[in-house]
């Protein structure tokens, strides 16, 4: 199996690290815009590589737009997930296809992380939480147990979603903000306690 990295970008510095810790080669970068080079490895343009079963992919973009939308794209590539060897991830969690999990993470018992998430640098994600497809759990924000996060979410470093807190879909929690009550699919909040912005 080759193992590309989709995204020539500072994100891709952050799986490019994981994945040498772990003992997992990467070939190169896929992206469209960026130089033939990026810290040391080709980058090519996925029209340069053959789509055959030898051939996996990790979504390295910060946006759960742009992964969602490259993702649907794809649906016939294997996609890989890069799991940091300084994470604390549970035996009973469930990680989803494509998904990061940075260095000092921690995934607790009974957490169900989706497809193409990042779990960034010290995030929690307490036991029994649901991360939906897509999302991102930004650096050292944490997740309260049973706290349910829609797909394509964004909660922003050092957010804190109190235990059994509903996200919805697409929604946008502001760095820092306090969530003490459940937050509606679209909507954009912040502050503590965390409240739509107008």
């Amino acid at each position: 199996m080759k193992h590309y990295i989709y995204g020539a970008g500072g994100h891709g510095k952050v799986v490019l690290d994981a994945m040498q810790l772990t003992g997992l080669d990467c070939h190169g970068f896929v992206d469209d815009n960026n130089a033939s080079i990026w810290v040391g490895l080709s980058v090519n343009t996925l029209s340069k590589l053959q789509v055959n079963d030898e051939l996996s992919l990790h979504l390295a973009i910060g946006s759960g737009n742009v992964r969602e939308a490259i993702a649907n794209q794809l649906a016939e590539v294997n996609f890989f997930s890069v799991l940091h060897p300084n994470a604390s991830i549970a035996q009973s969690a469930e990680i989803g296809q494509g998904t990061l999990i940075a260095a000092q993470a921690v995934v607790a018992p009974g957490a169900t992380i989706g497809r193409h998430c990042i779990i960034n640098h010290a995030a929690v994600v307490d036991h029994d939480c649901v991360v939906g497809a897509f999302s991102h759990i930004a650096p050292q924000a944490s997740l309260g147990g049973a706290s349910k996060i829609g797909k394509v979410v964004l909660i922003g470093a050092g957010a804190v979603v109190l235990p059994g807190i509903a996200v919805g879909d697409y929604a946008v929690v502001g760095a820092g903000a306090i969530v003490t009550k459940d937050v509606a699919a679209g909507m954009v909040v912040i502050g503590n306690p965390a409240r739509e912005v107008n």
